[in-house]
């Protein structure tokens, strides 16, 4: 082969290793294939042993499963509806209802039942409770909710409250994990 058919042949694979790009404002021009990869890892410093490594998280427990399938306890739900009763007396007796005020005690009720219901210690169960205030303009008010659980094991427990000027209703869902 001759020098110029070697230039044509090496200018023919040198146009083939080049990337297409589409044209823009910022047009840069074609680039070369890179056969190796374009990852860059970089390091600004490393660490010292003196640095505080606090935030970073702590392994995770992980348990071996028990195959328990019945609770230890069943969730006993007049004692859960005498808590959620005595919680919405306490902080919404002689209140009037005011939104942002509201909206702030629902999220503290909801809490402050919560913690409670767990120091009844019912094992294996998920507490979830919730706190609807709204104001009374002689309106009908149903609450609902629709869940998907085990019907054997699962359960719940709500109570209401009522004065001159709001409603409040407190509902707590417990759901058993296996």
């Amino acid at each position: 082969m001759k020098k110029s058919d070697n230039r044509r042949v090496s200018a023919m694979l040198e146009s083939e290793t080049l990337i297409s790009q589409r044209s823009s404002l910022f047009d840069l021009g074609p680039r070369k294939a890179n056969n190796t990869g374009s990852s860059i890892l970089s390091f600004a410093h490393e660490p010292s042993e003196d640095q505080d490594f606090s935030y970073k998280k702590e392994k995770k427990v992980q348990y071996e499963n028990t195959y328990q399938l019945e609770p230890p306890e069943r969730f006993k739900t007049e004692k859960v509806h005498q808590i959620i009763l005595q919680i919405l007396q306490s902080h919404l007796d002689g209140k009037t209802y005011e939104p942002k005020e509201c909206s702030s005690l629902t999220k503290q009720m909801a809490q402050e039942i919560k913690l409670k219901v767990k120091t009844l210690n019912f094992k294996r169960y998920k507490i979830i409770a919730t706190v609807t205030i709204g104001e009374k303009h002689d309106q009908g008010v149903r609450i609902g909710s629709r869940c998907i659980w085990d019907a054997d094991r699962d359960n719940y427990a709500s109570a209401d409250f009522e004065n001159s000027s709001l409603y409040a209703v407190g509902v707590v869902y417990a759901v058993y994990y296996e």
